[in-house]
């Protein structure tokens, strides 16, 4: 079963290129984030169309998270503890929970949105201690806002106070993390590699990025992947999202 994670940056917008990676990369589930429209006006037809269901919690403009499932799912949950339907859905696929999340963006340092960013982390790791054993078979994927570790930013040194690297969001990362999850990308892979690329300054042909998009199994779910990789080739096709898929294989 493959699984994957992309930030769409509109879905209405994006979805020649949705469809075309569809078709040619076969995936089974696809986890969607900033579809940026309401439910009523998600293209469900043309994913339908392609023999996957939707499950969809979306608002108009910003935010919204979706996953397409060539697979039944069940269990759809969306927002967490009665927050935020339109940055988190959660569904069953066979005896994997998906958590699919667009986790808050933030800001500079010290202001409002800077300070939710990190109670957000805080809180929503609270609502996976009391929700989720460490016995699940559970997968959270998604686009988290924050690089992990210096190798996931092409200019650390010059980063420190970029929003998506600061060490108070890389410690709040952590600390989501330390749940019980695996990175799987790093599981397989220890080179640099980004999933975004900002639109401006030619910056994905310069290679100047940030690995923002990721993949976290619980140990139960990550002694059955078998790979985790970055698919870049999006990235380069017309009018494409400024992030890129993450791909998971499970045995």
């Amino acid at each position: 079963m493959k699984i994957a994670t992309w930030n769409v940056n509109s879905v209405r917008a994006r979805l020649p290129v949705v469809q075309r990676w569809l078709q040619e990369s076969q995936v089974d589930v696809l986890a969607m984030q900033e579809t940026k429209t309401v439910d009523e006006t998600f293209p469900a037809a043309e994913f339908e169309a392609l023999g996957y269901q939707v499950a969809m919690s979306g608002q108009k403009t910003y935010n919204g998270v979706a996953i397409a499932s060539r697979l039944p799912i069940s269990g759809v949950v969306k927002g967490w503890a009665g927050n935020d339907p339109s940055r988190i859905l959660a569904v069953d696929v066979g005896d994997v929970r998906m958590i699919d999340g667009y986790l808050p963006h933030g800001g500079e340092r010290g202001d409002e949105a800077f300070l939710h960013k990190l109670q957000f982390f805080q809180e929503f790791r609270t609502y996976l201690d009391t929700t989720y054993s460490r016995n699940h078979r559970l997968l959270f994927m998604g686009d988290f806002n924050v690089a992990r570790d210096p190798q996931d930013v092409w200019a650390p040194e010059e980063m420190q106070d970029a929003i998506g690297f600061m060490q108070e969001e890389r410690e709040a990362l952590e600390n989501l993390r330390g749940w019980g999850f695996v990175d799987l990308f790093r599981k397989f892979h220890s080179e640099q590699q980004f999933t975004w690329w900002d639109y401006r300054m030619n910056m994905f042909k310069r290679h100047m990025g940030m690995r923002i998009d990721h993949a976290w199994g619980s140990e139960a779910l990550s002694a059955r992947v078998t790979d985790c990789m970055v698919d870049v080739e999006p990235r380069r096709w017309e009018k494409p999202s400024d992030h890129t898929p993450v791909v998971v294989t499970i045995s």
